[in-house]
């Protein structure tokens, strides 16, 4: 039924317990997992402030790139395939995306992530994930 699992995720605690859920969706498919992990560069914090300074970019970038090494190794070390994706934009849309271009069958996505002050302003990535998305969507709590 699922072979293709996208896990929306940003290294925050309950994108690791959406992790933990996806490897083991994909284990008893045989299931392939792409992570994908969207650098905000529009906006920092949910207040738009113009174009980000590139050292603050390059920063997020570097954090984004070590969490999803340690969410392909994480999935890698249950015997899951992994593949990981550095995404940047609007957090949902480019999920939303993502899912279309990889063919995902299922997205996998905590119910909150690190950025609790945007969900205040714009909403949660997790509900324009489900609004938008064509794709069945599995939101970890």
């Amino acid at each position: 039924m699922f072979k293709r699992i996208l896990v929306a995720y940003d290294g925050s605690q309950n994108a690791k317990k959406a992790l933990e859920v996806a490897v083991d969706i994909a284990k008893k498919y045989g299931a392939k997992i792409y992570v994908a992990e969207v650098v905000d560069t529009a906006t920092i914090l949910g207040l738009s402030m113009g174009p980000v300074p590139a050292d603050i970019v390059d920063s997020m970038r570097d954090k984004a790139k070590a969490d999803l090494a340690d969410a392909k190794a994480r999935a890698e070390a249950e015997g899951v395939r992994a593949e990981t994706a550095l995404l940047e934009g609007d957090p949902a849309s480019a999920i939303v995306e993502y899912a279309e271009n990889i063919g995902a069958d299922l997205i996998v996505t905590g119910s909150r992530g690190l950025s609790t002050i945007k969900r205040v302003f714009l909403g949660s990535v997790s509900t324009g994930i489900v609004t938008h998305s064509r794709k069945p969507v599995l939101v970890v709590k």
